[in-house]
């Protein structure tokens, strides 16, 4: 059990759901169970026992107890305590964001990035922004969801002089995978980091000679286990149907964070006046378009 997690968690009663979101991905199964009903029912847990959580997740109340401790408490009685706090604070702040769609759809980016915030560590940025910096050739790769974030983060190292790309076709990024090498690195964006698409593009990469380094929200995934670093920004215990939005938001901060540690000691590119140039011939002094 972390006692830096365990303090925060008790000096921010707020944190505390945040705090729960982020020990998920790296729990077993059957504490991911106990945290997941913890979360799905925080308004009521608070007045649970550590034996109603355990039948409601299908563990024992040993396993409630490590869950608890392994997320960053001191135990159940802690997170009842902390989630109580929490619950106490909401009704006072006034509506439930969740009776606001709107509302509903701020506050699960502000728990996915609080999420993210607590669960990157800064020596993950350190190392993977070490390998871009010397890296001859970047390729980032993804699909479907995964795909927004990146086209971001290219535009921030191509206008920062950094031998990127970051084509949108999978095909495509099979290609550019195959062509990588010794010194190249291959950023690979996946939500699970279980799809197929993204982890051929990595494999080949690999045998290639490259590095891999994954941004996704699961520890425990394929994606992982194939890369050399791994920056895991953790999920929010919310169903979001097919689109993980609020996941991709922690993803597009991420990536902008590792360009941010990738750039802090990099030389400035030569032509930044003809940058911004190109920025400035793209906006119209037509009134009418």
């Amino acid at each position: 059990m972390g006692n830096g997690s365990s303090a925060r968690a008790g000096r921010d009663a707020t944190s505390a759901t945040s705090t729960l979101r982020a020990a998920l991905p790296s729990l077993g199964a059957g504490e991911q169970r106990v945290i997941g009903v913890i979360l799905a029912h925080r308004g009521e847990v608070a007045e649970w026992s550590t034996a109603m959580v355990a039948e409601a997740s299908g563990t024992s109340p040993a396993t409630v107890v490590r869950a608890c401790q392994n997320a960053g408490f001191r135990g159940y009685q802690h997170v009842r305590l902390e989630l109580a706090r929490q619950a106490d604070d909401d009704t006072s702040a006034g509506p439930r964001p969740d009776d606001d769609p709107a509302q509903a759809t701020f506050q699960a980016s502000i728990d996915a990035l609080e999420t993210a915030r607590q669960t990157l560590d800064p020596v993950r940025f350190r190392a993977a922004a070490g390998r871009l910096r010397t890296a001859s050739r970047i390729v980032l790769v993804g699909s479907g969801f995964s795909n927004p974030p990146i086209q971001d983060v290219v535009i921030r190292f191509l206008t920062a002089g950094f031998p990127v790309q970051a084509p949108t076709d999978v095909i495509t990024q099979q290609f550019c995978a195959h062509a990588l090498g010794d010194g190249d690195v291959c950023v690979a964006v996946s939500y699970s980091g279980a799809n197929v698409h993204t982890l051929a593009a990595c494999r080949t990469a690999k045998e290639h000679g490259a590095a891999v380094i994954a941004v996704t929200n699961f520890s425990r995934s394929p994606l992982v286990r194939l890369a050399d670093e791994c920056l895991v920004t953790g999920l929010i215990h919310r169903a979001h149907g097919v689109d993980p939005s609020a996941s991709r938001v922690a993803q597009l901060v991420a990536l902008q964070a590792l360009f941010a540690w990738t750039t802090q000691e990099a030389a400035a590119p030569d032509d930044v006046g003809g940058m911004r140039d190109v920025v400035a011939d793209a906006l119209t002094e037509d009134p009418d378009d």
